[in-house]
């Protein structure tokens, strides 16, 4: 494992934003991790968490293979700006762009009766351009949907070389797909997690911080509701 991955595991458990224990999901599932970007809340957090998506978005498509960085309200917003932060302070400069909830009814951009500006905030993308999308984690996917569908509405022949989220769950719906295959199955955008589950597991075991009861509950949850690699990981660590 990379050692960006690694230190953002460590800066996601100093925060609290990844913890262990016995959580219910918004699916009902009882789930022995959780995993929550919004509860990075100062300067310092919000930092560590541009640089790892950076990183994560370079490892992905490289700096010349997208031209901006697009967040959707409201989780992603953050996350764009210190993305694009992040990326400037390596020499990649890209702009960043996020959507209005409300389309802009007046000023210069409303005046202007651009789509773009009316509903977004931030760099202006131009036809063919190639829009990294970033967000907190993968649900649904419904918020990226329905990104997709302005971006592809107001941009033409715009294109997306990733989607790129903070945690990997690696898990399954009750379909047996998981959200992230499903997204990339029906839009055609590769999702990238900046760290997946059993990652995130393997670093805090290695490390000492991983306690075996929360282990064996890791374990039993990955066997029942993981993607196929997972099963196969926890089946390993037996």
């Amino acid at each position: 494992m990379q050692d960006y991955k690694r230190k953002f595991v460590d800066f996601l458990v100093e925060c609290g934003a990844f913890r262990l224990g016995a959580f219910t999901l918004k699916s009902g599932r009882l789930s022995p991790t959780f995993v929550n970007t919004g509860l990075v809340r100062d300067g310092r957090g919000i930092l560590r968490l541009g640089e790892a998506y950076a990183a994560s978005i370079l490892e992905a498509v490289g700096p010349d293979g997208f031209d901006s960085v697009f967040g959707p309200a409201y989780k992603g917003i953050p996350i764009a700006v210190a993305s694009s932060m992040a990326l400037a302070v390596k020499g990649v400069v890209k702009g960043y762009l996020f959507d209005r909830k409300e389309r802009k009814d007046h000023g210069e951009e409303a005046a202007a009766k651009a789509d773009a500006a009316a509903v977004l905030v931030g760099h202006r993308p131009e036809p063919g351009e190639r829009i990294v999308l970033v967000d907190d984690v993968m649900t649904t996917g419904a918020t990226k949907y329905d990104a997709l569908r302005l971006l592809r509405s107001i941009v033409p022949d715009v294109r997306f070389p990733a989607l790129v989220v903070s945690v990997d769950r690696e898990e399954v719906g009750d379909d047996g797909t998981s959200a992230a295959e499903r997204f990339t199955e029906e839009s055609g955008v590769p999702v990238v997690a900046t760290v997946r589950m059993t990652e995130a597991l393997d670093h805090l075991h290695e490390t000492g911080r991983l306690p075996a009861e929360d282990r064996a509950r890791c374990l039993d949850y990955l066997e029942r509701y993981g993607t196929a690699a997972a099963k196969v990981w926890a089946a390993a660590h037996r």
